[in-house]
C-alpha cells in the first residue's frame, strides 16, 4: 500500500498523489465520485489528491449546439455533466489536467490551442504542450494519428464539414516536431491513443487473446500512434497513461537503443507473433528523428486505463509517484517547488513556442490543395535565445505561474435546446490571446470580428471571470 504520511517534509515534495483517468465520455460526477470513494478506502482524504489527470475523450460540451461538433453518431450523442462546471453550476474538487481525444466537442478545443481552463480547475494541455506542477513536468499531446492528415496545416474552421468533424482532431506533425525540440527531462506523459508497438513491453499474448482485433491491427501496423511513439522514446518520461483503446494494460518499458523500433526488436517475443507483425520482420527504419532523446532513463512505465462500464474496474487509478530527478536551479523561483502546488507554464516550452510561432499556419480550406511541406524548426541555438528572453519577461518577472483567467464565452447549456441541429459560432478565446500577448506572439486564433482590445478583454462579449459570482 502506497504512504500516506502527509506531504510537506522534504521527502513528500516530491510525491505526487494522482488519479488516472482513460477516457472521460463527459461523465465528471462518476470521476470525482469514484476517486472520493478509493482515496476512502485508501484512508486518504480527496483533498490529498494532486491532481486528476484524464486521457482524452473528455467531452468538454457547453451546451446543445457543442454536440453537433462531435464526431459521434447522433444517437449516441450525450450532454454529459461538463456544462455544469463550464457554467459555475459545480466546481471540480481536484485540479484536473486533460487531453483531447478523438470523440470532442473540437470547437471548444481548438480555441485553447495552445492549452487553457475548460472550466475552473479543468486545464486542458492544447494540441500539444509542456507544463510544470510544482518541480514535476508533464507533457501531453491530444488527438489520434490518422497517416492522412498527419503532415496536413490546421485548418478546421467553423462550420465543420463532415470531413473537418473528423480531421480536425487527427494529430499534426507541426505540433509533434515542437515536442521533439525538448531537451530536458519529462517526468509524466499523456495521450489519447497508445504509441505504437507499446504493448510487446506488457503481456502481449493476454491482450491479443482477449481482444483479437487488437492483433489483426497490429499485423498491419495499425494498433497505435507513430506520433505519440516518436513522442514517448524522444521525452522517456518515468509514467506514460493513455485511454482510447477501452482497456486497461500496464507495460514497463525499455529503452534500449534511441530508436524504438530497435528497443523494440530486443524484446523476447514468441515466434508465433515475430511471425505475423511487420516491426519485427523487417530491419525499416519507422522514424527520422536524429536528436537524441531528452532523457537517458532506461526505464518507464506505461498504463492504458479503459472508459467508465458501470463499475471502476480498469477505470479510474490512484496512483503514489515519485520523482528522483535534482530540480536544483531548475527555477529562478523557489516558490514553484513549495506546496500547495500552482500550475505553471514550462520556460522551455515556452521558449519553443515563441521560437516556432513563425511556423504555424492555419490554412483555409479552399486552398488546402497540396499538402504543406515540413515546417523548417529554429535550432537549438534560437531557441536559447527565445529562452533568454523568457527568463527575462517572464520568469523574472514572476509570470510563470498559469493566471487563472477562466471566462465563459459561448451560452451556457438551455435546455429549451436540446434539439438543436446546428453548429455554434466560432468564439475568440480570451485565454488564447492573453497566452499570444504574455509571449508577445500573433494570435493567429482570433477573429476579424472579435479582435481582443489590449487588456484581453474581447469585445462585445458577456464573461464570467474565474471565480466571480
Amino acid at each position: 500500500m502506497p504512504q500516506t504520511e502527509p506531504f510537506g517534509n522534504q521527502k513528500a515534495a516530491h510525491q505526487l498523489r494522482v488519479a488516472v483517468v482513460g477516457c472521460a465520455h463527459g461523465q465528471l460526477d462518476i470521476i470525482y465520485a469514484t476517486a472520493k470513494r478509493q482515496c476512502d478506502q485508501r484512508g486518504w482524504t480527496l483533498s490529498d489528491l494532486d491532481l486528476v489527470l484524464i486521457c482524452g475523450d473528455f467531452q468538454a460540451v457547453r451546451n446543445s449546439r457543442d454536440l453537433n461538433c462531435m464526431s459521434v453518431p447522433k444517437k449516441y450523442r450525450q450532454l454529459g455533466d461538463f456544462h455544469k462546471y463550464y457554467s459555475g453550476e459545480a466546481v471540480a474538487p481536484v485540479l484536473t489536467v486533460v487531453v483531447g481525444g478523438n470523440h470532442e466537442a473540437s470547437n471548444y478545443l481548438f480555441e485553447l490551442y495552445h492549452g487553457g481552463w475548460l472550466a475552473p480547475k479543468i486545464y486542458y494541455l492544447g494540441a500539444a504542450s509542456v507544463i510544470r506542477y510544482g518541480p514535476w513536468r508533464i507533457a501531453g499531446m491530444s488527438g489520434i494519428y490518422d497517416k492522412n492528415d498527419y503532415n496536413k496545416e490546421h485548418h478546421e474552421r467553423l462550420p465543420y464539414s463532415s470531413h473537418d468533424i473528423k480531421s480536425i482532431y487527427h494529430v499534426r506533425r507541426y505540433d509533434i516536431d515542437k515536442l521533439l525540440q525538448i531537451r530536458e527531462e519529462v517526468d509524466i506523459g499523456l495521450s489519447h491513443d497508445w504509441p505504437a508497438w507499446v504493448e510487446l513491453f506488457g503481456d502481449y499474448k493476454s491482450l491479443y487473446s482477449r481482444k483479437p482485433h487488437f492483433l489483426d491491427s497490429a499485423k498491419r501496423d495499425r494498433l497505435g500512434s507513430y506520433a505519440a511513439t516518436e513522442v514517448m522514446n524522444h521525452l522517456r518520461p518515468l509514467h506514460w497513461f493513455s485511454g482510447h483503446m477501452h482497456c486497461r494494460f500496464p507495460a514497463n518499458i525499455s529503452y534500449a537503443s534511441d530508436k524504438f523500433e530497435n528497443s523494440v526488436r530486443k524484446l523476447k517475443i514468441t515466434q508465433e507473433i515475430k511471425s505475423v507483425l511487420p516491426v519485427l520482420k523487417t530491419d525499416k527504419r519507422y522514424f527520422k528523428t536524429t536528436s537524441k532523446p531528452a532523457s537517458q532513463r532506461s526505464n518507464g512505465s506505461f498504463l492504458a486505463l479503459d472508459k467508465y462500464k458501470g463499475d471502476a474496474r480498469g477505470f479510474l487509478e490512484l496512483m503514489d509517484l515519485s520523482l528522483s530527478r535534482d530540480d536544483s536551479g531548475v527555477s529562478d523561483d523557489p516558490s514553484h517547488f513549495s506546496r500547495p502546488y500552482k500550475l505553471c507554464y514550462d520556460e522551455e516550452w515556452l521558449a519553443i513556442t515563441r521560437a516556432c510561432t513563425g511556423t504555424l499556419q492555419l490554412q483555409d480550406r479552399e486552398t488546402l490543395v497540396v499538402p504543406p511541406s515540413r515546417a523548417r524548426f529554429p535550432s537549438q541555438k534560437a531557441i536559447s535565445e527565445h529562452r533568454k528572453w523568457v527568463q527575462e519577461n517572464i520568469t523574472k518577472r514572476g509570470l510563470l505561474q498559469i493566471p487563472e483567467n477562466f471566462m465563459i464565452h459561448a451560452p451556457v447549456f438551455d435546455e429549451t435546446e436540446l434539439s438543436a441541429h446546428d453548429q455554434p459560432n466560432e468564439y475568440s478565446n480570451c485565454q488564447t490571446a492573453q497566452f499570444a500577448e504574455l509571449l508577445q506572439i500573433p494570435n493567429v486564433f482570433t477573429l476579424e470580428t472579435q479582435d481582443p482590445d489590449v487588456d484581453g478583454n474581447c469585445a462585445g462579449d458577456d464573461f464570467i471571470v474565474f471565480g466571480e459570482e
